[in-house]
């Protein structure tokens, strides 16, 4: 199996999600139609499930799965490695190639792997599009308070997202799909979990709900639930 080491390791990085929410451990699954992963952050605040298609390697195999710990440490061994990287799997082995230099790394049986592969079924209110550029932007507003409280609300054809703190950020934006009345709060999690998305996303929402994020492109699906921010009365 031959992959662009650059295509390999952003689809890997999304996946990772970032610091609180950050994917430890999980099982790469090298299916007929591509590789799968589906891995709850440790916290247990966000669930991640990405799709990285055949049509993205240069060659592909159906390895089956391949279970990983150490996750984060797995995508720095891959960019060792210069423009194209070949995987193969023997045994207990995944051995990753390319341009003079090999690597064997150890796998880890799946019946040690602390993940749960069972999608969730959500049903949504309200859905809306938002670059990955002008989310981040609010995140850097968000993320000039300490632990800031971050609202969604939608109404008719617009979402407007707020945060709490010494500096309440506002950001109004269009959203042509959004029929309005959905309130939800995050906060940490959502930013942890999303902050590695670097394309055109669809958020999902409903009041006091999980909310969902995801990114596709032509050889890639990532989908990330996030558990709400819920306050005790």
């Amino acid at each position: 199996m031959k992959i662009a080491k650059k295509k390999l390791i952003e689809f890997l990085k999304k996946v990772k999600m970032d610091k609180t929410q950050m994917i430890d451990e999980c099982c790469l699954k090298f299916e007929k139609d591509g590789l799968k992963i589906d891995a709850n952050a440790k916290a247990q605040h966000s669930r991640v499930m990405g799709w990285l298609a055949t049509r993205a390697f240069k060659e592909y195999e159906e390895l089956g799965n391949v279970g990983v710990n150490e996750f984060s440490k797995v995508i720095d061994v891959l960019d060792r490695f210069g423009e194209f990287v070949t995987i193969t799997k023997e045994g207990n082995l995944l051995t990753i190639k390319g341009e003079g230099k090999k690597v064997d790394v150890e796998l880890v049986a799946e019946a040690f792997l602390q993940t749960d592969t069972g999608a969730p079924d959500l049903e949504f209110d309200d859905t809306f599009n938002i670059t990955a550029t002008k989310l981040k932007e609010i995140y850097k507003d968000v993320e000039m308070n300490k632990d800031a409280v971050i609202t969604i609300e939608t109404s008719e054809k617009k979402v407007k997202v707020s945060n709490s703190g010494k500096y309440k950020f506002q950001n109004e934006f269009e959203a042509p799909t959004c029929k309005g009345g959905v309130k939800v709060k995050a906060a940490e999690p959502l930013l942890d979990a999303t902050r590695n998305l670097s394309g055109n996303l669809e958020i999902s929402v409903k009041s006091d709900y999980p909310i969902k994020v995801m990114e596709k492109d032509e050889d890639s699906v990532i989908t990330i639930i996030v558990a709400p921010r819920v306050e005790d009365e």
